[in-house]
């Protein structure tokens, strides 16, 4: 009948990306020694000459593998971040990262809503809650807290946010102003590798306290800042 056909093919779709997973993660651990900064730095003039002739090219390839790789919990993603700012720079290297990380981030949404919904809950929320009842009357500073204040890796935020059966246009756009303030800093600091690992400068002071690593570093300030106000007004309304 039609439910086992939907169960059917739920089974073989969840066969199908867990497959693709344990793959991308037998590649990943039989060359280990591939995925280093080392070989980014060997191999970066051709990086940069590929880059520079197909530019619009290259945004795209690594806006999809970045999501590809958050999708399959790829170790290491605060690297990644730090790679797109390497080689793009703060501004695009970021930009990169909100984008790749909210849509590798929604797919995982949408799989687990979809394929592990009774699972999440018993599991995880049936024990706590305490967050569901939290989640129903503020769900926007949920999600946005969740993001902005990396306690919960980042994973595990996307499969509690489904259980808890965050809205997807909700769960969107906080994602890709949550990460935004983490994108720059770590695109940031990615920029500086060149000068560290390359040319071998003395991290300074004057070197950090540049715009390029200063406007992140306010912006999170400022975003923390505003929770702080927000949780205030809250307590002060109940």
């Amino acid at each position: 009948n039609a439910s086992n056909l939907v169960n059917l093919s739920k089974k073989l779709l969840i066969f199908f990306l867990l497959t693709i997973i344990l793959i991308l993660w037998a590649i990943y651990f039989l060359n280990k020694d591939f995925f280093q900064l080392e070989t980014l730095f060997s191999n970066l003039e051709i990086i940069q000459n590929f880059i520079l002739q197909n530019f619009f090219v290259s945004i795209f390839i690594v806006i999809l593998s970045y999501s590809f790789l958050i999708m399959c919990n790829f170790p290491f993603a605060s690297l990644l971040s730090m790679i797109n700012g390497f080689i793009f720079g703060t501004w695009i290297g970021g930009a990169i990262s909100i984008i790749g990380g909210t849509i590798g981030a929604f797919c995982v949404f949408l799989i687990a809503k979809f394929f592990f919904l009774d699972l999440i809950k018993r599991k995880f929320l049936n024990k706590y809650s305490g967050i569901q009842n939290y989640f129903y009357k503020n769900d926007l500073e949920l999600m946005l807290l969740i993001r902005i204040i990396p306690a919960i890796p980042f994973f595990l935020q996307n499969l509690i946010l489904a259980g808890l059966g965050a809205k997807n246009k909700k769960f969107f756009y906080t994602t890709l102003i949550g990460l935004a303030p983490w994108s720059f800093i770590f695109g940031s600091i990615g920029q500086g590798l060149e000068d560290i690992f390359i040319n071998k400068t003395q991290l300074t002071f004057s070197m950090v306290a540049q715009p390029e690593y200063m406007i992140p570093l306010s912006l999170i300030a400022l975003l923390i800042l505003f929770i702080l106000i927000f949780k205030k007004k809250f307590k002060d309304q109940n």
